[in-house]
This record gives C-alpha cells, sequence and structure tokens, in this order.
C-alpha cells in the first residue's frame, strides 16, 4: 500500500455506496483510542432519499445502514513505510555483524487487521412501534431476519442478528402468554482488511463488497416488514 491516508479510505467507501445506489448522510470521524480511527456513515437508498432530502430525517419510513469503517493507524503506517520504513526505526547488535542489516528479517504478520467495516441494518423506529405484540408475527419476524442475514452475509466475514429487548427469561420470545414486541432490530456484517497484501485494488474491492451487502440487507429489511405477519 502506498500512502494511504484516512481520508482517503473514508473516500473510497463512499464512493463505493455511491456506485451501489446509497446515498450517505450524517458523516463523522474520531477516535475510539490513540491508535484507532473511525469513520461513519449512516447510509439510505439514494432514489428515497432524493424524494424526501427536503423533509426530517425522522420522516424517512426506510431502512437505514450504520456504516463504520475502522483503521488501526499502527497499521496503516505500517502499511504505507512497509518493512523497509520499520527497520530504519529499529536497532539490534546483529547489525554490528559485517553484511548483516536487522531489516532482512522483518516480515509483517499475515493474521494482522488494517481495519474493519462494520454494517448495521435496521429499520425505521415508526416500524417497530406499530408493531403489535403477537408471538407468531415475532416468531416470523425473527425467521425472515435470520433468512436475511444468511443471503447478504453470504459476502462478509461475519454476521449477527439482534433483536434488542425480545427475550424475556420467564416466557420467551414466542410464549402466548407474553407480550413481548422488539425494543430494537439490526442485522450486523462485519468486513475484514487484511495488512499484508492489501493495497488501493484490495481496498476498492472490500469496499464494494461491503456496499453490496449493506444494499442488499436494506433491501432484505424493508422485504422482512412488508412481509410481517404473513
Amino acid at each position: 500500500m502506498a500512502e494511504i491516508t484516512r481520508h482517503q479510505l473514508s473516500a473510497l467507501l463512499l464512493s463505493a455506496l455511491r456506485d451501489r445506489g446509497l446515498g450517505a448522510r450524517d458523516l463523522f470521524e474520531g477516535r475510539q483510542e490513540p491508535l484507532s480511527w473511525f469513520f461513519r456513515a449512516v447510509a439510505y437508498d439514494q432514489s428515497e432519499l432524493d424524494i424526501l432530502e427536503s423533509g426530517a430525517l425522522d420522516t424517512l419510513h426506510a431502512p437505514s445502514a450504520m456504516v463504520e469503517l475502522v483503521i488501526d493507524e499502527m497499521a496503516l503506517g505500517l502499511a504505507n513505510i512497509g518493512t523497509e520504513g520499520l527497520g530504519t526505526y529499529l536497532a539490534s547488535p546483529a547489525s554490528d555483524v559485517p553484511g548483516h542489516d536487522a531489516r532482512d528479517a522483518l516480515e509483517l504478520d499475515g493474521e494482522v487487521m488494517l481495519g474493519y467495516v462494520h454494517i448495521d441494518v435496521a429499520p425505521p423506529a415508526l416500524w417497530l412501534d406499530e408493531r403489535e405484540s403477537n408471538p407468531s408475527r415475532n416468531d416470523a419476524l425473527a425467521t425472515r431476519l435470520s433468512r436475511v442475514a444468511q443471503e447478504v452475509g453470504a459476502v462478509s466475514d461475519t454476521v449477527e442478528v439482534h433483536i434488542e429487548g425480545a427475550l424475556d427469561p420467564d416466557g420467551g420470545w414466542t410464549d402466548p402468554a407474553e407480550n413481548v414486541r422488539p425494543a430494537g432490530v439490526a442485522v450486523h456484517f462485519t468486513f475484514d482488511i487484511p495488512l499484508v497484501g492489501t493495497g488501493k485494488r484490495e481496498l476498492a474491492t472490500v469496499f464494494a463488497r461491503a456496499a453490496e451487502g449493506a444494499r442488499d440487507a436494506v433491501e432484505g429489511m424493508r422485504s422482512v416488514f412488508r412481509g410481517d405477519g404473513e
């Protein structure tokens, strides 16, 4: 990787989202720890954003994708300078041996990650507020979400389904005696970015997979709630 900056990374990710028909809003960045930097964006289907651009964000009755790019800045620095550059910061007693360069023994660990792209796709709060508490519909919702996660998750490195506040320790998700309504629903995907062998082309490939996953999950979430209660 040659001199990739944080802002180039975020620009590449936004470009991938745009190429897959997703428009991004509420862009923000910051640090999670001294050596970790993140960039976040909320993505919607671009056609819906175009129609509703003049309205308040709360009026968007459409699924959204929270996209987070997390970068290990130490790994980013290593990717930019390579082992040869890293060697200039190191000293070794072996360097006193004629013909020996301490940098010759350096190599990057293939298991180290440059960073990750996290995607959380969720329905608008109104869709959850309008749902009736019904065990059979709850069960159908969980089944449909799992199906979306399996189908879309084939392109990701990890996938999870989150239904917050849905499980009751005494009754359960589908117990007829329990009036349970989800307080929050999301499907989560993670895409790994390896340190070794990652250049602009490889980054574009990872971001394209993440954007495709976000797009398909948004449509999958829409289909889940359109068919809810069937």
